[in-house]
Formats: structure tokens, sequence, C-alpha cells
């Protein structure tokens, strides 16, 4: 009989200690998204008129360090007037304040859909983004491991049937389908995800590990009906290119 007992107090245990562990690791998991969604960022370019300036939406953008460099897919400037981008956000501490401000493409990679975006002054001073997000770049792209894994990816759809800018971003859920797919001669990742206008330029996040691994191109060479979604490779070779290609530019104009 007191076997019974502590049979069954065992199980009650077990049973609390699983729910316990499940609530937990939701909320953690809840936390860490919630976390991300402060380094998404929307892009446009402004549409000017007598009257006022409207917003065309191009895509969306992530941020990468603290000094405001962010990356996005180069395609999404395709037919843009450059002079006129510009980047909104909400304030991350509070989340009712809309910001926008101008930015300009840092560098463009001649190669693959991978640019880069700078946000120079706010207020006159040097742009720094402490409070945000920084997602982190893996220095390396080990494709053959990648096939399968689970991805977050995260940025501004256009909802079609809601009329108001949409400034919040928009978490999804997929795995790597394939990393062995090249198109024209560059290295392509198949996600298993349906592609949703908007999304251009957002992360593909392993869900494992935080890092960012791709920048979603869009529906590419396959319909969005087959429920595919394609992505740029990214790593810290890319993010350091811009860089130097920045500061040779700088030094260049500086030289003059």
């Amino acid at each position: 009989m007191v076997k019974k007992y502590i049979i069954m107090l065992l199980i009650i245990f077990l049973c609390i200690s699983f729910s316990f562990s499940t609530y937990t690791q939701e909320n953690k998991i809840n936390e860490i998204i919630e976390k991300y969604k402060t380094g998404i960022f929307h892009i446009g370019q402004l549409i000017r008129s007598v009257e006022n300036s409207d917003i065309e939406w191009l895509g969306t953008a992530f941020l990468l360090d603290d000094t405001c460099t962010y990356a996005t897919a180069k395609h999404i400037f395709k037919n843009a007037n450059k002079e006129n981008l510009i980047i909104r956000f909400r304030l991350p501490d509070d989340n009712t304040i809309v910001v926008t401000l101008p930015i300009r493409i840092l560098y463009e990679d001649f190669k693959s859909d991978l640019a880069f975006l700078k946000i120079d002054c706010v207020n006159n001073q040097p742009c720094k983004s402490k409070i945000n997000y920084s997602f982190n770049i893996p220095s390396d792209y080990i494709k053959g491991s990648l096939t399968g894994e689970t991805v977050l990816v995260i940025g501004h759809p256009i909802l079609s049937m809601i009329k108001d800018d949409i400034d919040i971003p928009v978490v999804r859920k997929g795995i790597i389908s394939s990393t062995e797919i090249t198109w024209g001669g560059q290295p392509m990742i198949l996600l298993d995800l349906f592609g949703v206008p908007g999304f251009s330029g957002s992360p593909v996040i392993l869900e494992s590990t935080g890092e960012v691994i791709g920048i979603i191109y869009g529906p590419g060479p396959t319909e969005r009906s087959f429920g595919f979604e394609w992505a740029t490779p990214i790593t810290q070779e890319d993010y350091l290119s811009a860089i130097d290609a920045s500061s040779a530019s700088v030094e260049e104009n500086n030289n003059k």
C-alpha cells in the first residue's frame, strides 16, 4: 500500500515537473522571439508629391551592429529611388512610438542578392543602436550540415486586406529543404516555407543557435503555390566586405 502511494506521488511529481518545464521553455522561446523582433526593420522609399510624401514599402532589413549597419536583399532596390530610402520601426521600450529615418545603401554585392544599409546620424549625432537586437552571422557557411534544420523568418509582409501600414514584425517557421542547389552560379538555400511579398530581405534564423544564415530572396525560379521560399546565404565575410568597401570609399573621397 505504501509502495502504491509512493508511485502515485512520483507520477504526480513528474507531471508537475514536466508541465513546469514545458511552460518555462515556451516562455523562454517567446522572450527570444520578442528580442529578435527589435532587430527587424521596415524598408521603403518616399514617394513625394506637392501635398505630402507617401511611403512605398520595399521589404525588410535587420540590424547587424550597434553602429546602425543593416542587411537586406539587393533586389528590393531595383526600381527604387535610392536617394529617398527610409527605414521605420517601433521603439523597443515603447512600441506605441514609430520612428522613420533616412537610410543609405552602404554596399551592394555584385554577385549575390545581398545589400547593406547604414544610418549615419540621428539628431545630428552618430547613430547608435544598443537597445535594438543585433543579429549574429556565422563565420562560415557549412551548407551540408544545415539541411533539415528548423529556421525562423521574421519580416514585414504586405497584407492586402489591411490598408494601414503594418510596422509589427511577423514571425514564421519552416525547415531548410536543401542547400545543394545553385542558381546563376551562386549557392542558394531552399526553405520549406511559403513565399510572401514583403519578406524580401528578412533574416533566416537558425532556431538552434540564433545565427542568421541567409536572407530571403523571394520565389525565384519556383512559384509561390509550390510552398517553397529561397534565401541567399550570408556570412561574416560578406559583412566585412561591406565595411571594407565603405571604408575604402570614404578614404578615397577624403583624398580628393
